[in-house]
Parts: C-alpha cells; structure tokens; sequence
C-alpha cells in the first residue's frame, strides 16, 4: 500500500474511533460526580463529544439546578450528600412536570449489578460502567439524546396544537371554546375570595359595512387592529377572547365596574385613534361581579350584553355600564 493509502486507511481507524470528530452531539448535560478526578476526565470527554455540561457534586445540587435548560442528565450512583444518584432518579421521575421526563444515563461499577437494577427499576434510562471507553459514552449519550430531541420536538407540536385548539386563528387571541371553559371558573374563584370581577364585551361599529364595501380582506386587517389595541390596553389580563365574527370579550380579575368602565372608555379611544385605511370604532358593554352582587357567568353575560346595546342605542362608540342596584344599563360617562 502506497503512503496515501495508508494516510486514509489511519483517517479511517481515527474516525471509527473518533465518532465524535464526524458527528457531534447537541445538547446540555447536567452532570452529578463527588469524584474529582473522574468528574475531570469524563467532563473533557462530554466537551470533546460537543457537549455543554453543568458539573456539581450532590444529588441535591443536582435538583436545585435541573430546568427545562437541560437535555439529559449524567449521575454517579454514589454522591457526597444524603441523597444517592438512585434517590436522584427517584426524584427526578417523581415530578409532576415535563422534567420527569428526562434522560437519566447512570455511572456504576460493574460488581454493583444491584445498583445497576435499581437503578433501571427507578427509571434511569440506561447505565454505564466505570471506567468506560469514551466510545461506549459517546454512542449511549448519543441514543438518549436522540430521544430527548425526538420528545422535545412532539411536545412542541403537542403545544402547538394545544394552542390552536384554544386561540383564534385571525388574532391569535382566545377563542369562545376557551372563554366558556375558563370564565365560569374564575367568576367562582372571585366570588370565593371576594374580591370584584368585571366582563367587558367590545363589539365594532358598523363592520358589516367594511365587509360590504372593502371586502373580507380589509375586514380581517380591521379585526387584527382591534385586537392588537385590546392586547395593548389590557396587556396584563389573562383572558382577552374573540367571541366571534366582530365581538371581542375581555374579563378584569379584581377590577370593580366604575374601574373597568374608565379602561374600556381609553380602549375605545384608542381604536377610534388608530390611524387605519379604514377606521373603526368599537361600543362596548360592561357587567360586573361584587360581593355585593353576586352572578353566575350566564348572568353577567347577558347583563354586559345589555350594557353593549344601551352603548350602541346611545350612538355607538360608547361604553355602556350595567347598573346591578337599578336593574338596568347606563352610559359611561353620564352626560
């Protein structure tokens, strides 16, 4: 053989050996050794692999640092502290959270089959022997990532389609299916710590117009806006839901009416100030719950919606407020 064909017969032998230096591993590695020099070599080799790695010594420093940051972790069975890598694992599975989840590969000695096993039985996803060959690291840390990868990807698309499930694909807000699942809820949770709750609904001024003379298209820009208005004006707010077509609806956790009817008149002002092709104004009705009157979800719906129609009665653009002691709407601000 020629010294070409030896030169690429040793490239050969150094890549097969080498795995790493064709391949390199992607992740962050949290990794729980007591030993100091053992932490040192297999450290270099996680670098050497393409590893990120967070070394600490205990298994509860190891639990005081695990977050969602982390692909997989990398533990010795025995660890300085009370806690064993075995009581790591159990830890670690035991969570109510996506963490219990992640990769455990364990460091043990090849007489403690015992540990090995309870280790596997504790959930550990699979184990090595010390000392190890760099290769045998690399292609186990090399499967678990894999699947660590693999499950991140499913449970961003299983998020994904959470979301969708519960938004409106035009403005991205919450959508009626969420509003009606959530806001009985949380009237209940108001009136048990009572404390006030306000439900405001916003509908457009004369959309259908905009449909009828621009086209839908025009009329979905015109949806977007309202709805980024509304995100802006109530950003803090957990529930700002499009209830359909033109009619948005927000619930303010904590804020009594005559707090809510201030907000709801700046929103209003706020659309009819936006600087759009075609501009909107929005009418808007409001009920609220008090300790003082207490409601069921239906109830305040219906009495907001009344509210909505004295605004739009009065010449749109305005903010109509239930009057729970009267039985009736009112315009906001009077005169």
């Amino acid at each position: 053989m020629d010294s070409t064909g030896t030169q690429h017969a040793e490239s050969d032998e150094e890549s097969a050996a080498n795995p790493w230096q064709e391949h390199s591993l992607r992740g962050r590695v949290l990794f729980v050794e007591d030993s100091r020099t053992s932490a040192a070599i297999t450290a270099y080799y996680l670098e050497q692999f393409g590893l990120a790695v967070q070394h600490v010594t205990t298994a509860e420093a190891a639990l005081e640092e695990l977050g969602y940051e982390f692909d997989l972790v990398l533990s010795d069975y025995f660890l300085d502290g009370e806690l064993t890598g075995l009581d790591l694992v159990k830890r670690i599975r035991g969570r109510r959270d996506d963490l219990a989840l992640l990769p455990i590969l364990m460091l043990t000695s090849a007489e403690e089959a015992d540990h090995r096993i309870g280790s596997l039985r504790a959930g550990a996803n699979d184990f090595i022997y010390k000392p190890f060959l760099p290769e045998e690291l690399y292609a186990r840390l090399h499967n678990l990532l894999a699947l660590r990868h693999a499950y991140k990807k499913l449970y961003s698309q299983k998020k994904a389609m959470e979301r969708l499930s519960i938004t409106d694909g035009l403005t991205n807000l919450y959508n009626k299916r969420f509003l009606n699942t959530e806001a009985p809820a949380a009237l209940e949770q108001a009136r048990r710590k009572e404390r006030p709750l306000s439900l405001l609904i916003a509908d457009l001024d004369h959309f259908k117009r905009i449909n009828d003379e621009h086209g839908h298209e025009i009329g979905d820009v015109t949806l977007r806006a309202a709805a980024q208005v509304m995100e802006e004006e109530f950003q803090e707010v957990d529930l700002i839901a499009r209830y359909g077509g033109e009619e948005f609806v927000v619930l303010l956790d904590g804020t009594p009416p005559e707090q809510a009817a201030i907000r709801a008149d700046r929103f209003r002002q706020h659309l009819a100030d936006r600087r759009l092709d075609h501009p909107v104004t929005a009418s808007v009705g409001i009920s609220a719950l008090t300790p003082e009157a207490p409601r069921d979800y239906p109830e305040l719906f219906r009495e907001a919606d009344q509210a909505l129609y004295k605004a739009k009665e009065s010449g749109r653009n305005r903010v109509g407020l239930w009057d729970a002691a009267a039985g009736e709407a009112r315009v906001y601000p009077e005169g």
